[in-house]
């Protein structure tokens, strides 16, 4: 019997290790390089700060949108694509930031729309930007 309750002991400070390790948590930005405008595409500086190395894949980029200038309810188009390159460009060569293209191509003018970084399908907090798509 204790044993087994040594055995069950063990597993919940394994997992309790586990789960905080793996907890860090984040925070990004996101800065459309130039303008948004409909039938071309934009680049996006992509930033995260974390308490653990950033690796490629663990984020990915998000642009969501609503046509016809709805600010809400379900998007009418989505583009998510994974971060693999993280580029170190600030001064202290610290923060990791990737650069990646946001597609207008099929997107009218006028829609209201968000680009923001998501780890683990979660919206890392500070990096949502909002805008209208130019004509």
């Amino acid at each position: 019997m204790q044993r087994l309750l040594a055995a069950i002991l063990a597993s919940m400070l394994a997992l309790s290790a586990v789960s905080t390790a793996s907890a860090g948590t984040a925070t990004g930005t996101t800065t459309l390089a130039g303008p948004a405008v409909a039938g071309s595409s934009v680049d996006v500086d992509a930033a995260v700060v974390s308490e653990i190395p950033v690796v490629p894949y663990e984020y990915s980029i998000r642009n969501e949108c609503n046509f016809a200038g709805r600010t809400n309810g379900r998007p009418d188009s989505t583009q998510t694509d994974p971060i693999v390159n993280w580029l170190y460009s600030d001064p202290t060569n610290t923060i990791p930031h990737a650069i990646m293209p946001i597609y207008f191509t099929k997107i009218p003018a006028g829609s209201f729309c968000k680009v923001f970084l998501l780890r683990s399908n979660q919206v890392v907090k500070g990096s949502v930007t909002s805008y209208t798509v130019l004509p």
